[in-house]
């Protein structure tokens, strides 16, 4: 981890400063920054401090640290392209589904479906407050995008399946706070040293 932004304080410091400047220069220590290992594999060098930053966000966070989250999430879905761990990008992805407008479902929607995430990151993401809602506003030729289509079409997908139980807003985020977020810091644990040198 960059030694510069190594404590809980200094996290927190920076998180506070950049919920009020915007100042984007603070994010360089957290930027994507890939270079090749010994073996030959892609190794994210700020990986480790990017997770730090994302932990932190989860335990303390406010509407306000929304463009941090976004930026953050930006970094984790490009980061899939180089196969990295999909742990943070699962964490990153519920917050800004915490804090979400339905016009975040697009960001959401390339969390889980952009580089085959489908069957790490819950479907209930792309539903946002209310599943109904959500499709009301995809279908709104007011509300264009080029993913209006595909993400309608996904929902309809899941729907579809009778043996799919989906939870409410409600439900997922007691479910994601109390029980999945257990697993997931269990898994970064177990990842930390491969986060931070890209050996396994």
């Amino acid at each position: 981890m960059n030694e510069n932004i190594e404590s809980k304080k200094e996290l927190r410091n920076l998180i506070e400063a950049f919920r009020s400047s915007g100042d984007l220069s603070l994010l360089e220590p957290f930027k994507l920054d890939i270079k090749p290992t010994e073996d030959g594999w892609d190794y994210d060098l700020n990986a480790w401090s990017r997770t730090k930053l994302i932990l932190e966000l989860f335990e303390n966070s406010q509407y306000e640290d929304k463009p941090l989250i976004k930026w953050l999430l930006t970094e984790e879905i490009n980061g899939q392209e180089y196969e990295l761990q999909y742990y943070t990008l699962d964490v990153i992805a519920y917050l800004l589904y915490k804090y979400m407008e339905n016009s975040d479902v697009y960001q959401l929607f390339e969390s889980k479906f952009a580089y085959g995430n489908v069957f790490h990151l819950d479907v209930e993401l792309i539903f946002g407050y209310d599943k109904e809602e959500m499709k009301q506003f995809l279908s709104d030729p007011n509300n264009k995008h080029e993913f209006n289509r595909d993400i309608l079409l996904t929902i309809q997908d899941y729907e579809g399946n009778p043996d799919a139980k989906f939870k409410t807003r409600e439900e997922y985020i007691n479910y994601y706070e109390n029980r999945k977020i257990v697993h997931i810091k269990n898994d970064i644990s177990s990842s930390e040293n491969n986060m931070k040198t890209g050996k396994y």
